[in-house]
């Protein structure tokens, strides 16, 4: 089987980046807060909490893994960020 250095060299690390995973959860939150949420006529109020809810979610991400936001990671984060106000206009004028 394979040596016991392989599990002990990252421990609760999944190599995946935490700006990555960052952007896919909001992404996920987004995009169900939208669906289920949002008509063409109205924009309920729990749409809003959970926009409220996920900024503070990434504030305090972004302060904890500071270190790990490089410049490329900083420009991926906020082009997701465009993309998602973009979704929100495509997903509201679609009816």
């Amino acid at each position: 089987m394979l040596p016991d250095q392989v599990y002990k060299r990252r421990p609760n690390h999944n190599n995946t980046p935490e700006s990555i995973s960052l952007i896919i959860a909001n992404f996920i939150v987004f995009a169900a807060a939208t669906q289920l949420f949002v008509t063409c006529n109205k924009i309920s109020n729990p749409f809003w909490f959970i926009v409220g809810a996920l900024a503070v979610y990434n504030f305090f991400n972004l302060r904890k893994y500071r270190e790990d936001y490089g410049k490329g990671q900083v420009i991926a984060y906020l082009l997701s960020l465009v993309i998602m106000l973009i979704f929100f206009f495509v997903m509201r004028g679609r009816c």
